[in-house]
């Protein structure tokens, strides 16, 4: 489920949509405008998708502690929680079938 909203957010912040074709797109019409030299155009690329990668890791994070607040909040069930009762529930079904 999560993977599910970090898509839906990343989507509606445009982060996924940022690929290297599209940064090339925006340092080459920076190119044009002048705004960037020719030489420059690659180091501005991956420092621009550089950026993009640290955005995307700290929207990442934020997301991940606020779902797992949430779960907390919620008193939901985790994953460590049902494999420890799984644990339980099979020693005392050994335990009954020794008897």
């Amino acid at each position: 489920m999560t993977n599910i909203l970090e898509k839906s957010v990343y989507l509606g912040l445009g982060i996924l949509s940022m690929t290297r074709e599209r940064a090339e797109e925006i340092i080459d019409d920076l190119v044009e405008r002048g705004k960037v030299s020719k030489d420059e155009s690659a180091k501005a690329v991956r420092d621009l998708m550089d950026r993009v990668e640290n955005e995307k890791r700290s929207l990442e994070k934020k997301i991940n502690s606020m779902v797992e607040d949430t779960i907390k909040r919620m008193h939901l069930a985790t994953r460590h929680d049902i494999d420890a009762l799984n644990k339980k529930l099979d020693k005392i079904i050994k335990t009954q079938a020794g008897k």
